[in-house]
């Protein structure tokens, strides 16, 4: 894995859910992939992950998903964002970090985290 290729997987799987396209979503996927939300849920294998987007989908919609920082070393990157999504007509934003592992060209694992009290300056 090259890190072109691995910025184009992550980017697939982001534009997805940006576009709330389910099919886009899951393509960069491997069929065994493992996915933990930054909120403890988890999801195991392709067809679950489709589940849970098409449940997701019929109340929520992603606002914008921007990759504020995207790194990468061998098998793994970790990039930063910015998320925004409306949930039953309630606009939340949120910023944090996942991690990303990959295998045979694919997204095998994905980890989010967030932060859960916005950023300040600690002497400001």
């Amino acid at each position: 894995m090259d890190e072109k290729t691995a910025r184009k997987l992550v980017d697939e799987y982001v534009e997805g859910w940006v576009e709330g396209d389910v099919a886009r979503i899951i393509k960069p996927l491997g069929d065994d992939c493992f996915i933990t939300e930054s909120h403890g849920p988890t999801y195991h294998g392709v067809e679950e992950v489709k589940r849970w987007t098409d449940e997701w989908y019929k109340d929520c919609k992603v606002d914008k998903w921007v990759i504020d920082a995207f790194f990468f070393a061998e098998d793994t990157a970790f990039f930063e964002w910015s998320f925004t999504c409306t949930v039953n007509g309630k606009t939340e934003s949120i910023d944090g970090a996942s991690v990303v592992q990959f295998k045979k060209d694919k997204i095998y694992h994905i980890h989010e985290y967030r932060m859960t009290k916005p950023a300040f300056d600690y002497f400001g």
